[in-house]
């Protein structure tokens, strides 16, 4: 049945009807504050692609008796960038459900309310984004037999974050590329989505009606590099409230989603160390451990203080790479070589 819109989208005119899903009860997210709310199985295993261009890769982890297989489609893994719109959802539901609203697992989102709540901006490619983001959460299958919800019953199962997408609101335009290799124009139609309503798995739904979350610090919607976005995930995750929390780098790797070599993750971390942008967390690491450790630990200084002096760890924390001491650890750039005067013999 048709519903008058509430709310109208960029290019409608008001009062504007939309069609709605006949999938049961509806959830609207339009919850104005709401707490940054990620699920707890995606902080520990590495569901979401790191790539930002597209990935078919089939990736398995196993820790324990636990097994993840992520299987893409032919348009490419799902993101951590479009885990965004997960985080949205999730976010929405679990403070409707602490108010005490009703809540489901098919859910109706202003495109504007997501990008904005986001801090994606609101420039038009942000809204041809989306559905490619959306086709990417529902072709990617994830496999596993992680348990979610109140009866943590253990099995194998195959599942996509979302089941289905239906675009309530958009309008199309045709762009022209030049083809790379052919150098012919190509003319190529976008969609602008505007609203648009999703049905979250019941794999997710579980977690949060089970309020297996946690808060997250919205500046993590800031972080533009991948690795930073599973760091701060797996900081929050692991080292939460305590001071300071340490893993060996090998297990981090696999965390993190990476099978790059020991050397290149020691690079990724050095560089997260200098840029010292995680949300809450700093990184350090200690090289003398074999193989190295990656510490993280809180930015209260009083807190780290105290925990610093309780396990007599100060010289051990004072010999790490840490954001404060880069200069220290560094390699110092090749010089460039000067250039030739113009006037000389060459």
């Amino acid at each position: 049945m048709a519903k008058k819109n509430s709310k109208t989208a960029r290019g409608q005119k008001p009062g504007h009807f939309i069609e709605e899903p006949a999938q049961g009860d509806l959830f609207v997210c339009e919850i104005a504050n709401w707490p940054v709310k990620d699920d707890i199985a995606s902080m520990e295993f590495p569901l979401f692609s790191l790539a930002k261009q597209k990935d078919t890769e089939i990736r398995e982890y196993r820790r324990g008796n636990k097994v993840v297989r992520i299987v893409p489609s032919s348009v490419g893994a799902a993101t951590v960038f479009d885990k965004d719109l997960l985080l949205y959802i999730a976010s929405q539901i679990v403070e409707a459900k602490n108010q005490g609203l009703p809540v489901s697992r098919n859910v109706q989102i202003d495109s504007i309310d997501f990008l904005l709540g986001t801090e994606r901006g609101d420039g038009g490619a942000s809204f041809e984004r989306i559905i490619n983001m959306l086709r990417r959460l529902r072709g990617t299958t994830i496999e596993t037999n992680i348990p979610t919800g109140k009866d943590k019953i253990t099995q194998t199962e195959g599942f996509s974050m979302i089941d289905h997408f239906k675009v309530l609101s958009s309008k199309k335009r045709t762009i022209t590329n030049v083809d790379k290799k052919s150098g012919k124009p190509e003319e190529t139609e976008v969609e602008r989505v505007f609203s648009f309503t999703v049905t979250i798995s019941e794999w997710l739904y579980n977690g949060l009606m089970d309020f297996e979350v946690l808060t997250l610090d919205r500046a993590y919607f800031r972080l533009t590099r991948s690795i930073d976005r599973r760091l701060y995930e797996i900081a929050r995750k692991h080292c939460g409230d305590q001071a300071l929390w340490k893993v060996n780098i090998d297990l981090l790797a696999e965390k993190i989603g990476t099978s790059r070599e020991r050397f290149k993750v020691r690079d990724e971390i050095r560089q997260a160390i200098e840029a010292d942008e995680l949300p809450q967390y700093r990184v350090a690491l200690d090289t003398k451990a074999s193989p190295d450790d990656v510490v993280f630990y809180t930015r209260d200084t009083r807190k780290l203080s105290m925990e610093l002096m309780r396990l007599q760890k100060i010289e051990w924390f004072q010999s790490l790479e840490r954001p404060d001491n880069t200069a220290q650890w560094r390699k110092p750039k090749r010089p460039k070589a000067l250039a030739a005067p113009a006037n000389a013999d060459v």
